[in-house]
């Protein structure tokens, strides 16, 4: 229990304290105490996340995990903000994902919109009462619309796609029947090819242990590369971006990566663990399945077929990831080739190039 009598930043810093168990260092932690007891309260106050990163000179997506610690942990509070498309106005009424709508109607000027994840709905961070008492002057829409100006805002977007958020918060889903729009999202499938003959030459125990490994793999990877693993599916995952890069660079690393792996395992070449990686960008919804978040929607189902028409260690992904791929400079050197895939429940023929390393 926090005592009222000790002065604020010791109070503060006991508080932030607990964030060690989570691996924040004692650097970051001692920083953090100085932002929530020096700052300005319009600062702590609905934060935007990137201006409490500048504060700490940390990544966004850093931020954002410690920020969801320190929600756990009952430090700062979230608030789901809602835009509305036509004024402008902002609804802070939101602490949990599941009080959204797929539909939203904006409280100032009545209009009904749909929810997007991407463009419309922000999270931003309050300090907990019980750490210091935020005055009325911290309520200041003309400075956090500066800051949201100077700095960009968080989508809601980013919430999903980080796992922290997703394993400290798990039950913070969608209701039933209810969706958010998000327009652009990069998906990634993988699957291990020749798992059937594997678990046959290895045995049930020692494949499991390999896949198990190529599992700790993944996940690591897409969280490194800024993604998030939707769910598994067998021996394969689903993967999810907010930026198409990210998903591209996530592939080129679980293909390098992959490849250590099986010599630190000291695998015999038959044995190999390869995979079968395929990508898709584009709009989809954001949806509660079996108590869990999940994507859905034609973006999904083309990242999933283009994956099966894929090839032990390649990279398949469709037109739409060329941009990106122009820019990522792992990809230099890469072969590409160009094909036409007709894809079940696609009604035209869609363009994909298959990536093949330098040295194949």
């Amino acid at each position: 229990m926090l005592n009222l009598y000790k002065p604020r930043r010791q109070v503060i810093a006991e508080a932030v304290s607990v964030l060690s168990s989570y691996g924040v260092s004692q650097e970051v932690r001692d920083r953090l105490t100085v932002i929530f007891d020096e700052q300005s309260d319009r600062e702590l106050y609905r934060a935007n996340p990137r201006l409490l990163a500048a504060h700490l000179q940390l990544q966004e997506r850093t931020m954002l995990k410690i920020l969801v610690m320190g929600l756990r942990e009952g430090l700062v509070t979230l608030n789901w903000e809602v835009e509305c498309p036509a004024c402008g106005g902002i609804d802070p009424a939101h602490h949990h994902l599941h009080e959204l709508r797929s539909l939203h109607t904006c409280p100032a000027c009545k209009t009904i919109h749909e929810t997007n994840a991407d463009e419309q709905v922000r999270v931003t961070f309050t300090l907990d009462e019980r750490l210091r008492k935020l005055t009325a002057a911290a309520d200041d829409p003309a400075f956090r619309s500066k800051m949201d100006r100077r700095y960009g805002v968080v989508s809601a977007h980013h919430m999903l796609t980080l796992p922290t958020f997703r394993q400290l918060f798990p039950r913070e889903t969608l209701p039933p029947n209810e969706s958010l729009l998000i327009r652009r999202v990069a998906i990634l499938f993988t699957d291990l090819a020749g798992s059937t003959q594997l678990y046959s030459r290895r045995g049930d125990t020692k494949a499991y242990e390999l896949v198990h490994r190529h599992f700790d793999l993944l996940f690591r990877i897409v969280d490194e590369q800024g993604g998030v693993v939707i769910k598994t599916i067998g021996d394969a995952i689903m993967a999810a971006f907010t930026e198409p890069d990210q998903a591209v660079r996530a592939a080129i690393a679980i293909h390098d990566q992959l490849k250590h792996l099986n010599q630190d395992l000291g695998l015999p070449p038959d044995d190999w663990l390869r995979l079968k990686i395929g990508l898709d960008v584009g709009p989809c919804v954001s949806v509660t399945l079996n108590d869990r978040p999940d994507y859905f929607g034609t973006t999904v189902n083309t990242a999933a077929r283009v994956q099966s028409a894929s090839y032990p260690d390649r990279i398949t992904m469709t037109e739409a990831l060329l941009p990106a791929a122009a820019i990522v400079d792992d990809l230099k050197g890469w072969q590409r080739q160009q094909r036409a895939l007709v894809l079940k429940g696609i009604d035209h023929p869609v363009t994909v190039y298959d990536l093949a390393p330098p040295s194949t």
